[in-house]
């Protein structure tokens, strides 16, 4: 199996790339600057990639865009949100099309989020077939899996990756809060009754290649079986490291504090349901919190 990789070098890039090349895969990351040898190199500001090193491939993968938790949603930084997701996969599909119809990729995968799905979703069982929110993340993600979709006009096949709370010791919000948790500082959410959709790193990069495998296409949602309320998972968490679950953020003070960040992140609810994978046949590593944790969170030594 051929695979490339744009944002191969990310915390999910990071870990596909691995589980793809002990799979036996031919593996090629797209990068920006610093290639190693046999990498491909891109600039999605200008928009130019050599496509002659896309041809043949069994499947693209892009996971390019700048962190949606790496700084408070100015309306500066959500024009990088969008913008720099967008001009990748543009990149990528305009390649593409460039390209002789026999030497175009089979398979283009694109990221997105269950933020999709918009943050006031309540108790709502969000499948694939769940129509998108009105707020700033599930516009930017409707545009986004439009974007992916246009490759479709080529005769590839295009998945949206609509990726939930990703959980790993090394990054997304496990990685962000584990320290807190153990100091025993760790924080209930507003009233912790939202519900978070959380997968473990293993089982999201498990579930790409699966994808990939077994030719899915449209939509797929990435999280667990199993999602569970903010107030559970924290005091689950607070367990898991032995310490006390006391303490809250109130809604109010995030909302000041963080903006849209606050409410359409940290305090969405997402029920979501991974049905696509489940009828597939995919079988989670990790479906329940405390299974994730197990994997994510390995005792100090």
């Amino acid at each position: 199996m051929k695979l490339i990789v744009s944002g191969a070098t990310g915390f999910i890039g990071t870990a596909l790339t691995k589980r793809a090349e002990t799979k036996g895969w031919d593996v090629t990351k797209i990068v920006r600057s610093n290639p190693a040898p046999g990498d491909i190199t891109f600039d999605p500001q200008s928009g130019t990639i050599d496509e002659r090193q896309l041809a043949g491939a069994d499947a693209v993968v892009c996971l390019n865009g700048a962190g949606l938790f790496s700084r408070p949603w100015t309306d500066s930084y959500k024009k990088t949100l969008l913008e720099s997701r967008l001009t990748s996969v543009n990149t990528l599909t305009e390649a593409f099309a460039r390209l002789e119809e026999p030497d175009r990729p089979t398979h283009f995968l694109t990221g997105s989020a269950i933020g999709y799905y918009g943050a006031g979703r309540g108790d709502e069982i969000l499948t694939e077939e769940s129509g998108p929110g009105s707020d700033f993340l599930a516009d930017l993600c409707v545009q986004w899996e439009r974007a992916g979709h246009v490759a479709t006009d080529l005769g590839i096949r295009h998945s949206a990756l609509r990726t939930g709370l990703v959980m790993d010791s090394g990054g997304g919000m496990l990685g962000l809060f584990k320290h807190l948790y153990r100091a025993g500082l760790g924080t209930k959410l507003g009233s912790g009754e939202q519900w978070m959709s959380t997968i473990s790193l293993d089982d999201h990069v498990r579930a790409t290649l699966y994808a990939i495998e077994n030719q899915l296409e449209g939509p797929i949602n990435l999280s667990s079986p199993e999602p569970l309320r903010n107030a559970d998972w924290h005091r689950l968490l607070a367990a898991y490291v032995h310490r006390p679950a006391f303490l809250t953020a109130p809604a109010p003070v995030m909302k000041l504090a963080l903006g849209d960040f606050a409410e359409q992140a940290a305090l969405a609810s997402q029920r979501v349901m991974p049905r696509y994978l489940e009828d597939a046949g995919f079988e989670f590593s990790a479906p329940t919190v405390l299974e994730i944790f197990d994997q994510a969170l390995p005792p100090k030594k």
